[in-house]
């Protein structure tokens, strides 16, 4: 009987995986189960598979990885119950100029601050801004859900990103760089197919919230007071990088440690910075009640979960054997680096589930020397774009889930409003890896 290849054995337990989160197992729960079936199915002994995921779990860089995000979660919360979002909202809208510059930097810079369902939050304040609903609800509706994620690649707080920097060993300003071109394209393809004033309308209003009583000084203190959480945070992560670039040197730390520190001491202060700023203008310990709360623990499981699956399908030499079979069976690579993170997002729904589960395959073909001589970066990006296409057309995913029930929209209608720019979108994201990889290739 002819042995079953590597590539198959592969995409049966990417395929288990997949569909069992999207029958609701937890993805972490899942993906330990995909990567110990992989790797036993490949013949590695039952002890060593333990011993390989348990330390996967307590190597320094996925501890490190862990707290960050458990800390970024808890920070989020807080800020919600301590009434620190709305001020956030409010100082969005005081520097606005219009309502639909409103509508766009509301989600956007709310979203600077990740948490599940987010779109929940943003929903309501972006509804304010509309309360006649000219737009329409089912533009409503796609404009708070397509705008809050157009930092979904990109910027340095959100779980997926961190992830992926983990599993590339891209330093955070790398892995901006390559993405960034997300942010103005999503914002202008928004802008154009999303909040098109109807004809019939009377001329967009500006809003005027942050102009009361109170006075343009204390106007001007309120607004800088409802940006200083995050002020705080990418203030202190970019003087930390900054000086730790210039000093680490003279630390002595081996490698690996100069790395991590590196890598983590500057985010996890900006995040700590940000957390005493909220205790103490809340004086007391009650916003961090209920914070560290079972979503935030289940989140950080998967994370931890998509990092042994990892660590399994490289110990049982998945990527070197499926780049053989790709490369005889004649199916381009760049295909799969396309196809396997659109249908991850698309059936987990979040941003970290394509990254967990599409990246380490992709990575591991690239290393196997697939892809020939193509640079790492456009590879990423292509993975980011199609995974990102996936996350956000996916049914599962609980932002487009509660800003359609919010805006009394059905998803249908929602996916349809913002179907057109996604295209594009990807269209524009195609264009621009084929043209990253020509700069880098030289």
């Amino acid at each position: 009987m002819p042995a079953i290849p590597v590539l198959v054995k592969t995409l049966a337990v990417f395929g288990i995986v997949v569909i069992a989160s999207s029958r609701k197992v937890h993805l972490g729960l899942a993906a330990l189960a995909g990567g110990w079936a992989f790797a036993l199915w490949q013949g590695l002994p039952f002890g060593r598979v333990v011993l390989l995921s348990l330390k996967e779990f307590f190597n320094p860089e996925n501890l490190l990885l862990l707290l960050l995000v458990t800390l970024i979660m808890v920070l989020s919360s807080a800020m919600r119950k301590a009434g620190a979002m709305e001020d956030f909202a409010r100082s969005v809208q005081a520097v606005a100029r219009s309502r639909n510059a409103s509508i766009v930097l509301t989600p956007v810079l709310i979203g600077t601050l990740p948490m599940p369902g987010g779109a929940a939050f943003s929903a309501p304040l972006v509804e304010a801004l509309d309360p006649e609903k000219r737009l329409g609800s089912d533009r409503l509706s796609a404009a708070n859900y397509w705008f809050r994620h157009s930092l979904e690649v990109w910027w340095p707080l959100f779980p997926s990103f961190i992830l992926t920097a983990t599993l590339t060993g891209f330093e955070v300003s790398r892995l901006v760089l390559i993405n960034i071109y997300m942010f103005p394209t999503m914002v202008f393809l928004g802008w154009l197919f999303l909040l098109k004033i109807p004809s019939r309308g009377s001329p967009e209003p500006s809003p005027a919230p942050g102009r009361g009583p109170e006075g343009p000084v204390t106007g001007a203190r309120r607004v800088v007071a409802g940006f200083a959480p995050l002020i705080l945070i990418l203030g202190t992560y970019a003087v930390l990088d900054v000086v730790y670039r210039a000093a680490g040197p003279a630390l002595g730390l081996s490698g690996a440690a100069a790395a991590l520190t590196g890598r983590y001491l500057p985010i996890l202060s900006g995040v700590g910075a940000g957390m005493i700023y909220v205790a103490v203008r809340n004086r007391g310990r009650g916003v961090w009640k209920g914070s560290l709360n079972l979503g935030t623990l289940k989140l950080a499981g998967v994370v931890a979960g998509i990092r042994v699956f990892s660590a399994l399908l490289s110990a049982g030499g998945a990527a070197g054997s499926a780049a053989s079979e790709l490369a005889a069976a004649g199916i381009p690579p760049l295909a799969v680096a396309a196809v396997l993170p659109l249908i991850s997002g698309l059936v987990t729904g979040v941003g970290f589930g394509y990254v967990g589960l599409s990246l380490p395959i992709v990575l591991g073909l690239f290393r196997a020397g697939s892809f020939g001589s193509l640079p790492l970066e456009p590879i990423v990006a292509l993975v980011a774009a199609f995974g990102f296409a996936g996350m956000m057309v996916s049914p599962l995913h609980v932002c487009m889930v509660v800003s359609a029930e919010h805006f009394k929209a059905t998803l249908p209608q929602t996916i349809r409003r913002f179907a057109a720019p996604l295209g594009l979108f990807l269209v524009a994201a195609m264009a621009y890896v084929a043209l990253l990889a020509r700069i880098l290739r030289g």
